[in-house]
């Protein structure tokens, strides 16, 4: 069916209706974008293979560059037309800068068909302007360089910029520079390599985010790297006076990738973030970083063994300072992320995954504390044994997701009724430990309000135990354990308690009201 047929269900307003017609939409779309797609691929390959085996010679290099611009237009607007991706400024800014730059080579043109062009001109800010708009697009895509997102990245990014900038500066930039230069003339010369600087580490940034590497991220990655390789061999056969190879080939390969990253379905996601986590130390990223801490120095050693004895001592050593110092940054971001994972593996081995309370591992470690706090300030503490009620019937009935579900509920509920120094823990299974800093008569209190506060109208019987001031942990938890059976054999839906028996005179009383159930 075609946008005609789709329309009409459209129109008609019913529900059913619409959705089919929504998916008939889309598979229509799916299937012109692939159609474009191969078109705009072969017509890409054909363009740059010509290029490259020798039409530039012929002297239509500036009409290769021409036609990829406009093509790689088109392609950007047909793909934002298709694929209606949710972030479409970051494409859009592409397609300014494409604008701009094709703008920038046709005042050039006219330039050199009016005489000598001047030295800066309107085509030297046109192309400038064209960069920083690409730069702001890609960078929107990858969601910026948000230092709480991803400070690992941005900080690996500024080490292989600042290792990279380091041999732009040597190769060529230092010889680009002429003193006679008006101030307008150095800014210029300055911002072309610079800004093709920031565009590889743009595209690094890219490599190493979290993004899906689905094929738009892969061929607008490569567009970056090629445009901002061109660039550099481009104004490195400046400084050295010759023009051997003609690089228009390149720039059309670049406008055709970016062309193609447009046009492929996979656009629409692009700034979809992968489950892997950033930031990762990955053998590909540690070798980039290492590689750039050693460009600085043998990039030193070259200059020293080929320039006469004349070495830039002052670039090298301000580069190797700032590598240095964003080297330190990054290994004490590494230490950090290593001590947070270990906390957070220790946090986890004394919390229960099923209610999120602490475990059995996290009661006996808190008991055997508790218990020499007390020790040391004559303190009083209970510890309380809880069993819910006919568990196993319960998941029987229900299932064991329920069951789950029970515990959780039950496990928040009574932590809501406890106070912050209390402690409940899962003891295992059904089974849940407290350690309450109180008296055994307020203990029994805060079993009533656990009771009343059981969810599903479920019930549980327990048993609680006061510290002698004397027993060990186990002695002092088995003395609560053998009150809750007690409370079992006695019908259940109740509790019990066992008191300190040197100090009957203060429980004889309280045991023979509260032994029993709280009906």
């Amino acid at each position: 069916m075609d946008r005609r047929g789709v329309a009409v269900r459209l129109r008609s307003g019913d529900a059913a209706h619409v959705q089919c017609a929504r998916t008939e939409i889309e598979s229509v779309d799916t299937t012109v974008g692939r159609r474009l797609f191969v078109a705009y691929l072969a017509c890409a390959v054909t363009l740059t293979v010509a290029g490259f085996i020798g039409s530039v010679g012929s002297g239509l290099g500036p009409a290769l560059r021409w036609t990829a611009s406009l093509i790689t237009v088109l392609a950007l607007v047909a793909g934002l037309g298709l694929h209606r991706p949710a972030r479409k400024l970051p494409w859009l800014l592409l397609l300014a800068s494409v604008v701009a730059g094709t703008s920038g080579a046709v005042v050039f043109a006219w330039y050199l068909k009016a005489g000598e062009p001047p030295y800066p001109s309107g085509a030297d800010a046109l192309w400038l302007a064209s960069l920083g708009i690409q730069l702001t697009g890609v960078t929107l895509l990858v969601n910026g360089f948000s230092w709480r997102r991803d400070p690992a990245g941005i900080l690996d990014t500024m080490i292989v910029t600042v290792g990279l900038g380091l041999g732009v500066w040597l190769l060529f930039l230092r010889d680009l520079l002429d003193p006679a230069m008006s101030p307008a003339a150095r800014l210029v010369t300055i911002a072309y390599p610079l800004g093709d600087l920031l565009l590889l580490a743009t595209a690094i940034r890219l490599s190493i985010s979290a993004a899906r590497r689905s094929p738009a991220f892969v061929m607008l990655t490569a567009s970056l790297v090629v445009q901002s390789s061109a660039d550099f061999v481009g104004a490195w056969q400046i400084s050295q006076g010759v023009n051997n190879l003609s690089l228009a080939p390149a720039f059309a390969l670049s406008a055709m990738l970016l062309g193609g990253a447009a046009l492929h379905p996979s656009m629409a996601r692009f700034a979809v973030v992968s489950q892997r986590p950033g930031g990762q130390a990955t053998p590909l990223r540690v070798a980039l970083i290492g590689s750039m801490c050693l460009l600085s120095p043998v990039l030193l050693i070259i200059e020293g063994i080929t320039g006469d004895g004349r070495v830039d001592w002052l670039a090298a050593s301000l580069c190797c300072v700032v590598v240095f110092l964003l080297v330190i940054a990054r290994m004490v971001g590494l230490v950090r992320t290593v001590h947070h994972q270990a906390a957070e593996l220790e946090a986890l081995a004394y919390l229960d995954s099923l209610t999120g309370i602490p475990n059995r591992r996290a009661w006996d470690a808190e008991l055997r504390r508790r218990l020499a706090v007390a020790r040391r300030h004559g303190e009083v503490l209970v510890v309380g044994i809880i069993d819910i009620d006919h568990f196993k019937c319960y998941n029987d009935m229900f299932g064991h997701p329920a069951g789950d579900q029970l515990l959780r509920d039950a496990s928040t509920a009574w932590q809501a009724q406890l106070r912050p120094e209390d402690l409940i823990a899962r003891y295992g299974g059904e089974e849940f430990g407290l350690i309450m800093h109180c008296r055994l008569r307020d203990a029994a209190i805060v079993m009533d309000r656990l009771r009343d506060a059981t969810p599903e109208g479920q019930t549980f019987s327990a048993g609680l135990a006061l510290w002698t001031g004397q027993e060990s942990p186990d002695q002092l938890t088995a003395r609560a354990d053998a009150a809750l059976y007690a409370a079992k054999r006695d019908g259940r839906d109740r509790f019990t308690v066992t008191g300190d028996p040197g100090r009957t005179d203060l429980v004889t009383d309280f045991l023979a009201v509260h032994a029993v159930s709280s009906d």
